[in-house]
Parts: C-alpha cells; sequence; structure tokens
C-alpha cells in the first residue's frame, strides 16, 4: 500500500535522525579512540623515562653513612631528574645505557656518604653524596681519653688530631676521623673517643701521645671539620721519632702503599719538625711526666670502664 506523504516524512526524518546518530556517535567513538591512544603513547612515554631514584626520609648529618633507613625509594622522571646526578635505586643499564629501574626501590648502593647535611624531602644526587673508602684490615677502632676535646663535639662528627709544641708549632697527628663518644648510663662521656685507625696511625698516635707527655707545655687536641663530606682531609705533618718510623717501615700489618706515601711525607718534613721536639723532650722532667700521665691514663680508663659495667648491670 503507498504510503501518503505525511508518513513518508516521518519515515525518512526517523532515518536521517538515525544517520545523525550513528554519525555523531562515530566521531565520539573516534575521539575517544584517538585520545585513548594519545593517552596510552603518554603512558608508555612516562613509563620508559620512569625510574626509582632515593628521597631522604630522615635527616643525615655531612659525613655520615647513608642507610636503608635513612632513604625511601621513589618514583622519578627523567625529565625532571638529570640522567648525570640522580642515584638510581638500580644500577644495571639497558642496551642503550639508560638506567633500568627496579621494581621496588629497594636497592640502596653501599658505602654512600654525605657531603653536606641532608634533610627530608631531598633527592639523593652524585652532587650531595660520596663514596666511603673501603675498610682495611688494619683498621681498628681505639679509645682515646688523653686529647682536649671542643666542648661541643658530638659522636658523628669529624676531626684532626693536632699537636701543640711548646715553641708554637701546630702539627697534624691524624685527619679526618670520625668520633664516636661511649655513653655511659644514658650520658656521654666526657673525656672518651673512639676513632677507626690503621696500623700506621695507631703508632703515630702512640709516639705523639708520649712526646706530649714529655714536653712542658705541649697540648694533644681535637678540631672539627665544619663540612666533613665536602672538605678533603688535611695533610699529616707531624712527624714521630726514630724508633717509630723505624717500626712504621717494619710493620707487616701496614699496607705497603700506605707505608710508601707515609714515609714520603714524613722523610720530607722531618728536618722541619724533629729538632724541635727533640729539644722539648729533653728535659728532666720528661720521663717522670711519662710516668705519671700513663698512670693517670690507666687509671681514667679503668674508672670508665666501671661505670660502663655498672651502667650494664654488671
Amino acid at each position: 500500500m503507498a504510503m501518503n506523504p505525511m508518513q513518508r516524512k516521518a519515515n525518512n526524518s526517523f532515518l536521517l535522525g538515525i544517520l545523525i546518530t550513528l554519525v555523531i556517535t562515530g566521531v565520539i567513538i573516534g575521539f575517544l579512540i584517538l585520545q585513548i591512544s594519545k593517552l596510552n603513547s603518554e603512558m608508555e612515554e612516562v613509563s620508559a623515562h620512569t625510574v626509582y631514584a632515593y628521597v631522604v626520609v630522615d635527616t643525615i648529618a655531612s659525613g655520615a653513612d647513608i642507610t636503608a633507613d635513612k632513604v625511601q625509594g621513589v618514583e622519578v622522571n627523567l625529565s625532571v631528574a638529570t640522567d648525570t646526578s640522580t642515584f638510581y635505586s638500580a644500577q644495571s643499564r639497558d642496551a642503550e645505557g639508560n638506567p633500568t629501574a627496579d621494581s621496588t626501590g629497594a636497592l640502596l648502593p653501599t658505602g654512600l656518604k654525605a657531603k653536606v647535611d641532608l634533610n627530608p624531602g631531598t633527592i639523593l644526587t652524585t652532587d650531595l653524596t660520596y663514596e666511603g673508602e673501603a675498610i682495611r684490615n688494619d683498621l681498628r677502632s681505639e679509645e682515646f681519653n688523653v686529647i682536649t676535646l671542643p666542648s661541643q663535639l658530638q659522636t658523628g662528627e669529624y676531626i684532626d688530631i693536632r699537636l701543640r709544641t711548646p715553641d708554637g708549632r701546630n702539627l697534624i697527628v691524624v685527619s679526618h676521623k670520625e668520633v664516636t663518644i661511649p655513653t655511659l648510663a644514658g650520658v656521654d662521656s666526657e673525656n672518651c673517643i673512639w676513632i677507626d685507625l690503621t696500623e700506621e696511625e695507631i703508632l703515630m698516635m702512640s709516639c705523639a701521645i708520649v712526646e706530649s707527655y714529655k714536653m712542658n707545655g705541649a697540648k694533644l687536641y681535637a678540631t672539627r671539620y665544619v663540612e666533613p663530606g665536602i672538605q678533603e682531609a688535611a695533610t699529616v705533618t707531624y712527624v714521630p721519632n726514630d724508633e717509630t718510623r723505624a717500626l712504621i717501615e717494619r710493620d707487616p700489618n701496614i699496607v705497603q702503599e700506605a707505608k710508601n706515601e707515609l714515609l714520603t711525607v714524613l722523610n720530607s718534613n722531618n728536618a722541619l719538625v724533629r729538632p724541635g721536639i727533640n729539644n722539648a723532650v729533653n728535659n728532666e722532667d720528661a720521663a717522670d711526666n711519662v710516668i705519671d700521665k700513663t698512670e693517670d691514663e690507666i687509671t681514667s680508663l679503668k674508672e670508665e670502664r666501671e661505670l660502663y659495667i655498672e651502667s650494664i648491670g654488671g
């Protein structure tokens, strides 16, 4: 049956509406596909340039070890952190030489120390850190109670130990040493410190202590570094006596490279340093001073030990 003009017009309008709807839907679907494709590309780009770096979560003092409990792995985009300075948690690299991130950000290179004080929120970079030296086989923790200490010295700070002689010279015995102050019943010791020394440094300190005892008016004391992570270790200028130098030369516990380097310095300074010290130690009170001050040193260490035993309930 033939449709009347009104029905035909209605059908055409309906078909046109469907066509317009399909066109609009197609446009929307096409737009969404383009947006999804663009978003996927952006996500792939971000993922390709994302690595795990480290952010400081607890204050780290200048010169202190950077340990896992002080930092946290975080995702960082390479467009934000430069590839050459940021410490990435994954140290491996892909075929193109780009750093490859691990899945947790939990890996931390060992031996890192802070050049300056690091506050929470700081991202670790090579500019802010340095590698700690490898531990030598002859390294030992030595306890001293005969060194005059700065009034506000704290555990973790770095010091030089210097000998001031009666004629006014000031000589560096050992340099750039991290200090640990023992605690007794929760209170820092007033006169004892622990520092890690190599065999040749132990011999140098032993000689300097005895010679400081012999010289009336001598002072063996510690000076603090301002920024130990940035400041390099000072050069040793103290020259021990002939007996100690002979021990250093023959001691099999000293690394040969370190021995050669130290003896070169000692030999070059010998003529400038030793005559004045030799004159100062050759006084009539020298022997008695050594006996008295050594006895005081031993007594003080015994008292510190007794206090320590009492503090742990011994």
